[in-house]
């Protein structure tokens, strides 16, 4: 039996956010290395100084602006981690569902 929708929907997503991350994780790296401040812009084109953090909609929106780019490293660092142990579980779990 293949795998659920939703496994591989998830199983998708979670490889996205690792890709995302990893570039985003490079260009900061880059930057370090050269002693800039990372080439990231918003929609509008306008250079960002750090990244946002929260939840950005609704009234009651909790966003961080401006994080600093000498945070954001160690946050992407370890949503890559947390994203490569949930593809590890979801794979399991693809495993079963196939088994059924």
């Amino acid at each position: 039996m293949p795998i659920s929708k939703t496994t591989a929907t998830d199983i998708a997503l979670a490889w996205r956010e690792i890709e995302r991350a990893e570039d985003l994780l490079l260009k900061i790296e880059e930057a370090h290395k050269k002693h800039e401040t990372p080439d990231v812009r918003d929609a509008f084109g306008r250079p960002q100084g750090g990244l946002q953090l929260g939840v950005p909609s609704g009234h009651a929106s909790h966003t961080l602006f401006d994080v600093p780019w000498a945070l954001a490293k160690p946050i992407i660092e370890a949503h890559i981690a947390a994203k490569k142990s949930l593809i590890a579980a979801l794979t399991e779990k693809a495993r079963i569902e196939m088994a059924e």
